[in-house]
């Protein structure tokens, strides 16, 4: 962005924006900004990063050291090399297998909502993985926020909503609280997705015998860490809800 289209976002809105500490007004604004802009896009997106592995810290804080004894020594020295290889092979090998994990429901296949993105001007990825029911209405207000902005500035928006984790409940048919509004939304806006992860799916049925039925508007993908790694990789913006 040139100094004759206004003012850069400062860092201190920029950390706000990634805390979800700003209204929806203030992050409709900033939306078009940032990925109109590769240096906020990419700083937007460190800042994503290190929120995420500072509430990973707290969420996971190290067990209470132990002695070590002499034979464990050198594993223990060895396992921080060790884990994030072990950590890439499965992520790489599960992403490489995700073809032969059958989808628990097939309300829509990907493929039948997949269409070239160049020509969208804002490619937007919400995540959602809290079950809080303050936060699912909170994801859908900004999404609609996002894509009314652009249709009345005649631009065309990409928008997908990435449920997960204790926010699968949002596309889940018997416990979403809002399964009109999200009908009604994906009948206003054709080009908002809404994504269930399948790994949370399976951990739903291997340990407590659960077969979830998703709304008709849900579409499955493999996972949602791969999800996320690939949207990025093709310039989506990332947004934790």
């Amino acid at each position: 962005m040139t100094e004759s289209e206004g003012p850069r976002l400062s860092d201190e809105f920029l950390n706000a924006f990634v805390d979800n500490q700003i209204d929806s007004d203030e992050k409709g604004r900033a939306y078009p900004l940032i990925n109109g802009d590769p240096e906020l896009n990419r700083k937007v997106c460190e800042l994503r990063k290190v929120s995420d592995l500072v509430r990973l810290a707290y969420d996971n804080p190290p067990a209470p050291k132990r002695r070590e004894t002499p034979r464990r020594h050198l594993a223990s020295r060895l396992a921080p090399l060790i884990a994030p290889i072990v950590l890439l092979i499965g992520v790489t090998l599960g992403w490489s297998l995700r073809a032969l994990w059958a989808p628990a429901v097939p309300p829509r296949p990907v493929a039948a909502i997949a269409r070239a993105t160049t020509h969208f001007t804002t490619k937007v990825l919400f995540h959602l993985d809290n079950g809080d029911r303050a936060h699912m209405r909170q994801v859908l207000e900004e999404a609609q926020h996002l894509l009314a902005r652009y249709r009345a500035d005649h631009q065309q928006a990409k928008v997908e909503i990435l449920a997960d984790g204790p926010g699968l409940a949002l596309l889940r048919r018997h416990l979403s609280p809002f399964p009109a509004r999200i009908a009604a939304l994906q009948a206003r806006y054709p080009n908002l997705i809404f994504a269930a992860c399948q790994d949370t799916i399976n951990r739903l049925k291997r340990r407590k015998g659960i077969d979830p039925h998703l709304l008709p508007q849900a579409v499955i993908v493999p996972s949602a860490i791969a999800e996320i790694v690939r949207l990025q990789h093709r310039g989506w913006t990332y947004i934790s809800v």
